[in-house]
Formats: structure tokens, sequence, C-alpha cells
């Protein structure tokens, strides 16, 4: 597609000193047909959100091989991880956020660290052989990635709403991080000197791990974004909406409802998507916030079921995170997405811009 093309040439231009690769570009049906304008404000009403996504995919070329390094290293294709994530989202939002890619780029380099260090293939081998001898500080350097990126412009005209990264371990990532004036902690590095008109989120991917860790990523950026809009959060203390959501058997007194991103309701443990243990959990009546029975039943690790148990807990737990329109008794929109998603439009504790 023509686009392509002319955006490459810009990139290039804005983004010396890293060389790219011309590899097929990613398929157009992850990219919905329908168009939304950037002046378009999208939080009215309870209509769903088209999140305009940009990726940059670190993923250097094995010289000896002539494979991007997630394929020499036998990892995932970045492009399917991205395609399965965007579905997953989809349905267990019914609907309501779906991801256009908008614009992607392989970049035939390894990105740079916060101090300026950057690997070389031959160096980068080495580690992984060894198991040993990584980089510190590990840390990207993110202001420098998203001011060379070209991208910046896109952010602050509306084309643009959010730039995934895609790498492979040891580069440096946060699981989703803030950047631009206005920028808040959503589980990872803050950074308001990025030179944009407003804040806009950065995912941070491995292709090394899959669609169950990316779900994960998303899923603390949506605790660390509630925690904000309710003014806090403490597991143990049930205090507002959020933490009623968030229960878990173990964590908040005995009371289990859809849990957090590490302890499913029955969970003992971190990481325990897989365990057979039955508790008594509301989980399923917040599929009917915010005009919630207080009904419960006996739930275990088959609620969400396997043989992925941690990737389909990540569903499982989307699908009930409140979507319904207009305003709660406490003031804070019925509809949680909005705050993940549309966090421009709200102020710190939830209220319209």
């Amino acid at each position: 597609m023509h686009w392509i093309i002319v955006i490459a040439f810009f990139f290039l231009a804005q983004f010396p000193s890293i060389a790219y690769s011309q590899r097929k570009p990613i398929e157009p049906k992850t990219v919905p047909t329908r168009k939304q304008s950037p002046q378009q404000k999208r939080s009215v009403g309870n209509q769903p959100i088209l999140v305009k996504v940009a990726v940059l995919n670190f993923d250097p070329i094995v010289p000896s091989e002539h494979k991007p390094l997630h394929e020499f290293c036998g990892w995932n294709d970045p492009r399917k991880l991205a395609e399965e994530y965007a579905a997953d989202i989809k349905l267990a939002s019914g609907n309501f956020i779906e991801f256009a890619i908008v614009y992607w780029k392989d970049i035939d380099a390894f990105p740079p660290k916060k101090d300026g260090f950057i690997y070389n293939m031959e160096t980068y081998l080495k580690c992984r052989a060894e198991g040993k001898g990584w980089h510190e500080p590990d840390e990207l350097d993110y202001s420098r990635v998203m001011r060379e990126s070209g991208l910046l412009p896109k952010i602050d005209s509306g084309e643009i709403d959010e730039i995934w990264i895609f790498g492979a371990p040891y580069f440096g990532y946060w699981e989703s991080a803030m950047a631009g004036p206005g920028a808040f902690y959503i589980n990872g590095g803050v950074y308001p000197e990025v030179p944009t008109k407003k804040p806009f989120a950065i995912m941070g991917f491995n292709y090394e791990r899959g669609v169950a860790e990316m779900l994960h990523d998303l899923c603390h950026r949506t605790e660390a974004t509630m925690a904000r809009i309710y003014g806090g959060w403490e597991v143990n203390k049930l205090e507002h909406n959020w933490a009623k959501f968030a229960a878990n058997a173990t964590q908040s007194n005995g009371v289990a409802a859809c849990g957090t991103c590490h302890y499913p309701p029955n969970a003992e443990k971190d990481y325990d998507y897989a365990n057979p243990r039955f508790v008594e959990s509301s989980a399923d009546d917040w599929l009917n916030y915010p005009k919630l029975t207080g009904k419960t039943k006996k739930i275990n690790c088959e609620a969400w079921g396997g043989p992925d148990y941690h990737r389909n807990y990540m569903k499982w737990w989307f699908t009930r995170l409140p979507k319904a329109p207009g305003v709660n008794a406490d003031g804070r929109q019925n509809n949680w997405w909005k705050y993940v998603f549309d966090f421009n439009n709200y102020t710190e504790r939830g209220s319209p811009k």
C-alpha cells in the first residue's frame, strides 16, 4: 500500500541512527476498515473506542542466517502476536475496544539503553548463549526512541493513539509506560519530557513470550489505572468498587470476586492460574455491573479453562471488567475501559474533562 512507502521515507529521515529492513508489512486483515476522525471524542456516550496503534518492532537481522532475531531464536512472530492480542481484547471487551494497527515498522537494529549502550549481534547472542553478561542498566532509552521515531506529530494529530514496541529479552522494555506532558504511572516508566501535546501509552511486548503475557501487561496497566481513578488500592481493604472487583480469597480476607493480574479468585500464590481449589466468588455478578446482586458461586480454574490457563484467565478477567453505560453512584464511569484507553478525556479521579 502506498502509505507504507511514504511513511517509511519520513521515518528514515527522522531516525537516522537506526537501519530499517523492508520485510513484509502487517497483513491488511489486522487493520479494521472503520475509520474515525482524529477530532472525534472517543468517549461520547458508550460508543466503541477505536485505538489507533503504531508498532515499532526491534527485530534485527542475524547476518549469518539472513533471518530476523525472533525467527533465528525460534521465538514468536510479532505480527501473529499482535493479531491474536487484538482479537482477544476485542472479544473480551464485548467489541468496545478495537485496535487498528495503522503503522508497522520492522527495525533492523538493537534499541538504545538509557546510558547509550547498544548491543550488536555478536554481544547479544553471546550473552544469550552464556546466560550472563547482560548490560546494566537494562532500561530502554524511551525518550530517545520516542523522539527519533517520527511518530510524535501523529500522536498530536490523533492519527495514532498509542505505540507498541516489540523486542527480545533484555531489550529493556517496561510492560507498559506513558510519555508526554501529564503522563502518569501505568505500571512502568513515566516520561513527561517527551515533546507531545498530550500523554500516550507505550506497550512493551516480548516476542519470546506469548499472547498471555501481552494480556498480562494490559491487566497490570488496568490495575494501575483503576488504582489512580479510585485514589489508591489495597487488595485487603474492599473500600471501593475497584477493590471489590479485584478481590481474591487469599489476599482479601476470604472474599473473592474477579481477582487480580497475579491472583485469580481462588489463587494461593502468584501466577496460580491452574489451581483446582474451589472458592465462593461473585465474579459472574460483575457481568451485571452496576446492578450487582451479591450472588456468588463456587469456581476454580475450570471457570476459565485450559490448557493455557494464564491466557484464558486474562480473557475471563477482562470479560468481567465493567463496560456498562452511565455514571455510577460513586461518580465514576460504569465503563472502566474508558479510563484505560481514553484517559485524556478524564480527570485523575475519573470525571469527564
